[in-house]
């Protein structure tokens, strides 16, 4: 039975595999000398969950971009997808950077999030 506020995620954790990737939260943003809007990142920190990639099957039905790589990130941290006037956070895995780009978010209610992530280059 699932229970609000049981963490599924953690529990799931414990049988299989999970990963350590460097997150890298959004701070806030701020102008350079041209004008131009530059993110700040806190400093790095490892955090735990389960990085799996998006079927490519399921891209066309998810509206992803076929040209582009996708992986789902199962955490019990509180991720920051892109909104408007905010950059997200990034994280690095097997020295590839991605970006958090949406969130299903569990975290308020069982302590957990889904977190979509895009490949945007090498760390």
């Amino acid at each position: 039975m699932s229970i609000p506020g049981s963490n599924l995620l953690n529990m799931a954790l414990t049988v299989i595999q999970q990963q350590t990737v460097q997150y890298y939260q959004y701070s806030t943003r701020s102008l350079n000398v041209i004008g131009q809007d530059v993110t700040v990142y806190l400093d790095v920190v490892n955090i735990v969950g389960s990085w799996q990639p998006v079927p490519r099957n399921l891209y066309q039905s998810y509206g992803l971009d076929l040209q582009k790589e996708y992986f789902t990130f199962y955490t019990s941290n509180n991720i920051l997808d892109i909104k408007r006037d905010v950059s997200g956070d990034q994280m690095v895995v097997n020295g590839s950077r991605y970006q958090c780009q949406s969130n299903v978010e569990w975290y308020n209610l069982d302590g957990w999030n889904a977190v979509l992530c895009v490949f945007i280059g090498a760390s």
